[in-house]
């Protein structure tokens, strides 16, 4: 039975927070990246981002960005221009004074079609005309199609609460942390099983879920999410969701690099993942 690809759960601080904890930026990557405790952290910061996307902020969403402390914390695994747009926040004394102001915002650039509005969606941000110059695409179009295709490959299916299209930002990264959980889970499997004749199974079983990652990072994640977080920086008109959309494009960056540089390419370890575009 498919499992789900979002719970539609409200955004929690503490996910960013034990994601920071786990994900440990000083060790070798080829131990780093081989690890349940890892795939959870990264589950963790994926389902945070995703979340971000796809609800309008809580009150303790902005409480925990407006900590120094836990701001500081953070610098180990993103960019001093990310931080410093959420360090640009205004100090409130009272953060849910403030916190309509903020949703308002939410509502803008992710929710109503208006001025402000970003369309967060990939198919917008890679239509191309007939000789390969790019346009606006259309929605539920090929990209619409291709990861769904790898939704299915993974074993991933929408939540039925959820009514964004698959091409959201949101939903795509709600599948990162799809993949991270399944490897995790995997990981833990192989540890359980060590002893025993399945151990090579699990292996190439996270393995693969950890290839499936690459291609979603490389032939969607970052082949779009620049040009949105670009547009969030012209239309944002608080720092958060600036903040927000830099810490993101560091994230994938990041997580893509990692990936690639140490995991053994294995056709055999990766589900079926052909989405029909380049």
């Amino acid at each position: 039975m498919p499992d789900s690809l979002l719970d539609c759960r409200e955004a929690r601080a503490g996910d960013l927070q034990r994601a920071e904890t786990c994900i440990d930026l000083s060790a070798p990557k080829s131990e780093a990246y081989a690890t349940w405790q890892e795939a959870e952290a990264r589950a963790n910061l994926y389902r945070f981002l995703s979340t971000a996307y796809l609800q309008p902020p809580q009150g303790d969403l902005v409480r925990q960005i407006l900590d120094e402390d836990f701001l500081s914390s953070l610098c180990t695994l993103f960019s001093d221009r990310a931080l410093a747009t959420l360090r640009s926040l205004p100090a409130m004394a009272d953060p849910e004074k403030d916190l309509p102001s903020l949703r308002q915002e939410y509502m803008d650039l992710f929710a109503v079609p208006t001025g402000r509005y970003v369309t967060p969606f990939e198919d917008v941000y890679r239509g191309k005309t007939p000789d390969g110059t790019p346009e606006r695409g259309p929605l539920m179009g090929e990209r619409a199609i291709a990861v769904r295709r790898l939704y299915r490959a993974a074993g991933a299916e929408m939540d039925s609460e959820c009514k964004e299209l698959p091409t959201h930002i949101g939903v795509e990264l709600a599948f990162m942390g799809f993949l991270c959980e399944q490897q995790a889970a995997a990981l833990r499997a192989g540890l359980q099983a060590a002893a025993v004749e399945s151990e090579t199974s699990a292996s190439a079983n996270w393995l693969g879920y950890r290839r499936l990652q690459i291609i979603f990072l490389q032939r969607h994640l970052n082949d779009w999410f620049p040009r949105l977080s670009e547009v969030i920086q012209t239309y944002a008109t608080t720092p958060l969701y600036r903040g927000l959309a830099l810490l993101t494009e560091d994230f994938l960056a990041w997580d893509a690099a990692c990936l690639a540089a140490e995991t053994p390419f294995d056709r055999d370890a990766a589900p079926q993942t052909s989405d029909g575009l380049q």
